[in-house]
């Protein structure tokens, strides 16, 4: 099978002193289109001769599948794997927007947020009220369901990643006042954070 491939610029991503990001490549079957995965170019400490191995990247996930070798992260000098990785993590939601907006490609968000609620068995998405990409709701299946707030922000956390938004959060559904919201919550939204709902009269 014939592939291609397609560049595109990351100059623009924010990079630090010790990694500059400079390209991204996209195979491409012919007759096919683009394929989910790509390879990250980059150059380190500041120079602007291209590394030889690349960082591929799950497209789909808006992810990083690999990091730097162990050589590579000696050669930055004081720069920390933690430090590395932060970098990388932020990096990717710059770069999934720059390939989406440059592709034309808007992210399917309802079936992205579907796709992460198979890891979390007591949670459903809210077809009816959610207004997608926009605002996207959840709800609990039971309402005896064992339920961790925590996993609301690691969801939320996970669409960021994917989508390359950022999403403002919101749970609730208490239904007696006495009880604790981050043990008897049974539904969350998340809204884009620079999402501004229309009034009827379009103001």
């Amino acid at each position: 099978m014939m592939f291609e491939i397609r560049n595109i610029d990351l100059k623009k991503v924010q990079g630090n002193d010790f990694i500059r990001f400079l390209r991204i490549e996209i195979p491409q079957r012919k007759g096919h289109g683009l394929v989910r995965f790509g390879r990250v170019r980059y150059a380190l400490n500041g120079e602007h001769e291209e590394q030889e191995n690349g960082l591929p990247m799950d497209l789909g996930k808006g992810i990083f599948t690999a990091t730097l070798e162990d050589e590579e992260l000696e050669e930055l000098g004081e720069i920390s794997r933690e430090d590395l990785e932060k970098t990388l993590q932020k990096a990717a939601v710059e770069i999934i927007k720059i390939v989406r907006k440059e592709l034309g490609q808007e992210p399917d968000t309802a079936s992205i947020l579907k796709r992460i609620l198979k890891d979390y068995a007591y949670l459903v998405y809210d077809e009816s009220s959610s207004k997608p990409p926009d605002v996207l709701k959840c709800r609990v299946t039971k309402s005896k369901s064992p339920r961790d707030v925590e996993h609301i922000f690691h969801i939320a956390n996970r669409l960021r990643i994917a989508t390359g938004e950022n999403y403002i959060v919101a749970y609730g559904g208490s239904s007696n006042d006495e009880d604790n919201p981050d043990e008897a919550w049974s539904r969350f939204s998340l809204r884009k954070f620079d999402f501004r709902e229309t009034k009827p009269n379009g103001t």
